[in-house]
């Protein structure tokens, strides 16, 4: 698959993370971001509620939207940092249910805690796309969920992409 497509998430969000390094001072900023990115994808698996086999209550796909945005918003922020481009090869991933893939998330964040690698935070955004078509959202719907949350966050400093 061709990932240029997200590219516009991607530039608009190296505004955002310019905006946060300005702003933001922390030598552990980095370290910090791969433990946000385990939690975002924790809320993102509560708000899809896939594993919740007693719950009756009906998904917000608004809600799940805005998590899975914070989730690629995340990985892509690590992309800036290491210089990884859209363009590069990406490895396709093997196909999970809608449960597994959440495993697998939380191991690949959780090895990239540890070890860093470039492969890894590819694997996670390729998974994370993947997720996002099994949730039900195209293409479109995952660019627009990411620069309206972009968006939202840059409001906040009195700008917009």
């Amino acid at each position: 698959m061709n990932y240029t497509i997200f590219n516009p998430i991607y530039e608009a969000n190296k505004i955002l993370d310019k905006k946060f390094d300005e702003k933001f001072i922390d030598p552990d900023m980095y370290k910090k971001n791969q433990l946000e990115l385990l939690v975002e994808i924790g809320e993102l698996a509560n708000e899809t509620r896939y594993f919740k086999y007693w719950s009756n209550k009906p998904i917000d796909i608004e809600l799940v939207k805005n998590e899975y945005a914070d989730c690629v918003m995340m990985t892509l922020y690590f992309f800036n940092k290491k210089n990884i481009s859209l363009r590069e090869e990406f490895k396709e991933v093997e196909d999970y249910d809608k449960v597994e893939i959440f495993a697998r998330l939380y191991k690949l964040t959780s090895d990239f805690y540890y070890n860093n690698d470039n492969d890894v935070i590819k694997e996670i955004f390729v998974t994370l796309i993947k997720l996002g078509y099994l949730i039900g959202f195209n293409d479109d719907e995952i660019i627009d969920a990411c620069l309206n949350k972009i968006n939202k966050n840059l409001s906040y400093y009195g700008e917009n992409v």
